[in-house]
């Protein structure tokens, strides 16, 4: 059938390019502010210009990149006030999420929070990555869960920034583990089928983290302007 020859289509440059730089984004390969040049970009993936130009205007039209005059196309570098914005945004999706979630099956939610929480542990405390990817999973269960296509859809407008942010700003170790601990006890509440301190427990869990990514950027700020 022609719409499965479409579907075996193989990925064109640019989205190919467009995954490679979203990825080292997200995955905190390349600096929040750093210079993105297509000139070196095309060198290191192999491609022409064209399809890493196309690849950058896509991803300035998700947020991810930003492109000034005079300073070129950066990495985006987000202020304190549009970390809170994020953060809040996610409050309350996250939140709706949760209370349809378990209105509609808090079994195979609990069910699936406790596969996160499992894969977390087996993978290890060092694989820095593997802890955010799990971190993402437990918060994305919740979305699933909800079976809200609008809320998951709005959700996806800060998912990246979101990761993001975890990889470059919560890497104590303190935090990971108190982390854990907060999904522990939110997926307790969520078997108990205690709507409302699930909600609470979730608000708090995502303030604090709001704290954190807040801090960490100050604090990064605070050594760029030391060193200009």
């Amino acid at each position: 059938m022609k719409i499965e020859k479409l579907a075996e289509r193989p990925k064109s440059l640019t989205a190919i390019a467009k995954d490679m730089i979203r990825n080292a984004i997200v995955d905190g390969e390349l600096a929040f502010g750093s210079q993105l040049s297509e000139s070196a970009l095309a060198l290191e993936f192999g491609f022409s210009k064209t399809p890493v130009r196309e690849a950058l205007l896509q991803l300035k039209l998700e947020g991810l990149v930003e492109v000034w005059p005079q300073s070129g196309t950066l990495v985006f570098k987000p202020t304190v006030d549009q970390v809170r914005e994020i953060c809040r945004f996610r409050e309350i999706i996250e939140l709706s999420a949760l209370e349809l979630a378990m209105r509609r099956d808090a079994g195979q939610l609990a069910k699936q929070l406790t596969a996160a929480l499992k894969m977390r542990r087996e993978e290890g405390v060092d694989d820095d990555m593997r802890r955010r990817q799990q971190d993402a999973h437990f918060h994305g269960a919740i979305l699933a869960c909800s079976g809200n296509t609008y809320l998951q859809s709005a959700y996806q407008l800060v998912a990246d920034k979101i990761q993001a942010l975890r990889a470059r700003l919560a890497v104590d170790d303190k935090r990971v583990d108190s982390c854990h601990d907060t999904h522990s006890e939110i997926m307790q509440l969520i078997r108990d089928g205690n709507v409302r301190k699930a909600c609470t427990a979730l608000r708090a869990h995502i303030r604090s983290t709001e704290d954190s990514y807040i801090r960490a950027s100050q604090t990064d700020e605070a050594r760029a302007d030391a060193l200009r």
